[in-house]
């Protein structure tokens, strides 16, 4: 009540104006997205080649992780600039992605779930190329 009196009310928001305070205290005390970037360099290292690599995301924050990390681990990297000596090569990609672009839900989840109307799903193939190194 505290919060959406600060704000001014929900002013026809489907979201408590408080959603995102309590889900930001959340991220903080759990320290959410170090864990997630951890469980992303876990699973290149305990996955085989040929094992699939699937995580659902539930806020920007979280998808952009994914998708850096896996954007980076499958070559998709943007080229340089023609005017500029050429980048030395990376890694060889340690994943190949099974989609370019997220998967949402289906009106019939969001329907069934509503929870997870904010719901991507991002997936992958570990590819036989050795591990990349992790700084530290």
């Amino acid at each position: 009540e505290v919060i959406e009196r600060a704000l001014g009310g929900r002013r026809g928001a489907r979201v408590h104006p408080a959603t995102r305070a309590f889900q930001a205290l959340r991220i903080a005390v759990n320290d959410e997205l170090a864990e997630l970037e951890a469980g992303l360099v876990a699973a290149e290292r305990v996955l085989r080649p040929g094992g699939r690599l699937a995580v659902v995301t539930f806020h920007s924050l979280e998808d952009r992780i994914v998708k850096a990390f896996l954007a980076e681990r499958s070559g998709r990297t943007p080229g340089g600039s023609r005017h500029a000596p050429e980048a030395p090569r990376g890694a060889d990609p340690s994943f190949s992605l099974l989609s370019v672009r997220s998967t949402p839900p289906t009106e019939a989840e969001i329907a069934a779930n509503p929870r997870a109307r904010s719901a991507r799903l991002r997936a992958a193939k570990r590819t036989a190329a050795p591990l990349w190194r992790v700084a530290a």
